[in-house]
């Protein structure tokens, strides 16, 4: 459970990071910042989600 929990966050931080460059490169309204955007949302929810039921 601790490594699934750990390769979460670090797909977490690499999503963010993937954002951030997006969003300096092409503006913050750019399709492919909005995508990237939402799947770091979706990666938030589930690292929510686990958190909530521990």
């Amino acid at each position: 459970m601790e490594t699934r929990m750990n390769s979460l966050l670090l797909n977490i931080e690499k999503t963010r990071l993937e954002m951030i460059h997006l969003a300096f490169l092409y503006g913050y309204s750019n399709p492919n910042v909005i995508q990237c955007s939402q799947k770091l949302d979706s990666l938030l929810n589930v690292y929510n989600n686990k958190n909530v039921k521990h």
